[in-house]
């Protein structure tokens, strides 16, 4: 059996979402596949990914969500490597690797992988891809004292209070099951995505997924707990690189390292948003 790789296109979006349900995770319907391919954000060179095609039909596909963000006043695309999966009939053929180099070769695109399987570490780097992170940092409610911040939930009122950079921001992720939290003082403020999940031994888990002002998230992160953290056990958690300096909070092994690959985009610019972690509600490993 030979198959040969090409360019997803929108028709072929059903029969991968199938191809995903059926084989890959069959406790995530195909309508939650779909949420892959049809981001708010992503209606300009819209690229969904590559499949794995023999005489018509599709036996392997490598997911991306695409988007644009300003770094450093500069527009740079970003490409999240999602859904990678190849029937067991074609595995250890090289499709695998194809398909990866292929979605990589774009020089001018900075490429994320953030739910790899740890057992692909080794083989995501003979690739080409570097390690993003390996770390998180949590924090958790200590009773500290803390002045002059403010929590802000209301989506009316983030939206009102935010500059127009975090506003797109914002309205790209407001319907997909994310955490807003704005936090302010008075002279600054940052813009958090949170997502909530139950993890290691119960502990309630509050996963920074993005923030606006690395700054003021490194400077009042332990403030930020403070006022975010119920009384129960839960943290704060944040990958290291979204710290300025040190930060304090418990060091953290990431079980599934992330990675990217790019010649133009630092790791400490690179966020969790725009991805298949918020448009899947995927929970963080």
């Amino acid at each position: 059996m030979t198959a040969t790789l090409r360019p997803m296109k929108t028709a072929d979006i059903d029969d991968v979402c199938t191809l995903l349900h059926e084989h890959m995770n069959p406790n995530f319907p195909e309508k939650r596949w779909k949420a892959l391919f049809s981001p708010v954000w992503c209606a300009e060179k819209h690229d969904l990914g590559i499949v794995a095609e023999d005489n018509g039909r599709i036996v392997g596909v490598h997911g991306h969500v695409c988007s644009y963000r300003v770094i450093d006043g500069h527009r740079e695309r970003f490409r999240n490597f999602s859904s990678w999966y190849i029937l067991k009939d074609y595995r250890r053929s090289g499709l695998g690797s194809a398909m990866v180099e292929m979605a990589s070769a774009d020089p001018e695109v900075t490429c994320t992988v953030f739910s790899l399987s740890p057992k692909q570490t080794a083989f995501f780097k003979t690739l080409g891809m570097s390690v993003l992170d390996e770390e998180r940092l949590l924090w958790r409610k200590t009773g500290k004292r803390y002045d002059n911040l403010e929590l802000v939930s209301d989506p009316v009122k983030i939206r009102q209070w935010c500059d127009l950079g975090d506003i797109r921001v914002f309205d790209d992720h407001h319907d997909l099951p994310v955490i807003p939290v704005l936090a302010m003082t008075k002279c600054t403020q940052c813009l958090l995505f949170l997502s909530r999940a139950v993890k290691h031994g119960g502990v309630v888990y509050y996963d920074v997924l993005y923030r606006s002002n690395p700054g003021m998230f490194t400077d009042r992160v332990q403030d930020i707990a403070e006022a975010l953290l119920p009384d129960e056990d839960c943290v704060l958690a944040a990958d290291r690189r979204f710290t300025e300096h040190d930060a304090g909070g418990e060091v953290e092994i990431i079980k599934s390292p992330r990675f990217f690959k790019s010649a133009r985009v630092q790791p400490k610019d690179i966020d969790l948003a725009y991805s298949e972690i918020p448009l899947l509600g995927l929970k963080l490993d």
